[in-house]
């Protein structure tokens, strides 16, 4: 998979804008571990700073914004 990274709208990096246009106020993003499965983010269920886009199936890394994976396989 060639690396894919997701961008944030400008001055609000918390505004993530993925690859799909989903945005934290359309299909919204999910703490999930690296398979997809949503999790709750703390410390006990071994959260990571993954995300789950709700639209597209891409799971992000918090820390950089790259696609780490695309559980999609229909693209």
């Amino acid at each position: 998979m060639t690396k894919e990274f997701i961008t944030h709208e400008n001055q609000d990096e918390d505004a993530w804008v993925c690859i799909c246009g989903n945005t934290p106020d359309s299909d919204g993003f999910y703490p999930c571990d690296v398979k997809g499965k949503e999790i709750e983010p703390d410390k006990t269920s071994g959260w990571n700073g993954l995300y789950l886009c709700h639209r597209c199936s891409r799971v992000i890394d918090q820390h950089n914004l790259r696609v780490i994976s695309d559980l999609n396989t229909n693209r």
